[in-house]
């Protein structure tokens, strides 16, 4: 009895300081739970698949928020047209993330991780055509990253669900990638 209440007792412990540890970084903390999840199921090897659905919450998040900001307070009719643009692809991403999650027992962050949190801190200190510029900018940036992450999920996830899912994905950052560099490259010549 008295070691099987220890057990208890480490084990609320560790979950206790695995939570602590992973600091304010919600990206860090979703993924780690859903590690422990598919660990305590008997499922080794998913910290990559879990790390990958947490950031791809996130900086979908974040693409919706910077969207939805933009829609108020972007100058350029341009720069409105592709946060409209960039906010509808992106909840219709969020959707779908949402949807493997749940089929495949990842837990997803409900914010922002902190890295993207400074990009939105960042292009929200903005304003008139500062503002715009530093869209575009961190737009164009965080679809590169996007692309290349989604890239090697594509090829290298070890759930068929989370593969997939990323690979539906990449017309569409190819996409927005191509109009942000082309909106950027207009923009920059004024």
């Amino acid at each position: 009895m008295t070691s099987r209440l220890t057990t208890y007792a480490a084990c609320a412990l560790l979950m206790l300081g695995s939570f602590g540890c992973a600091g304010d970084d919600s990206i860090e903390q979703a993924a780690d739970q859903s590690t422990q999840q598919f660990e305590a199921a008997g499922v080794q090897g998913m910290k990559n698949d879990a790390l990958f659905m947490a950031e791809a919450a996130s900086a979908n998040m974040l693409q919706v928020q910077l969207g939805e900001l933009a829609l108020e307070r972007a100058v350029s009719p341009e720069v409105k047209e592709m946060a409209q643009e960039m906010t509808a692809g992106h909840r219709k991403v969020v959707e779908d993330l949402e949807n493997i999650a749940v089929q495949g027992n990842f837990v997803l962050p409900t914010m922002l991780g902190s890295a993207h949190q400074k990009v939105y801190d960042e292009v929200s200190g903005e304003t008139g055509i500062g503002f715009d510029l530093a869209y575009i900018k961190r737009i164009r940036e965080e679809h590169e990253s996007l692309l290349d992450r989604y890239e090697d999920m594509a090829e290298n996830a070890k759930d068929m669900d989370v593969k997939q899912f990323a690979s539906k994905q990449l017309p569409l950052l190819r996409q927005h990638l191509q109009k942000a560099e082309q909106l950027e490259d207009r923009v920059g010549d004024i």
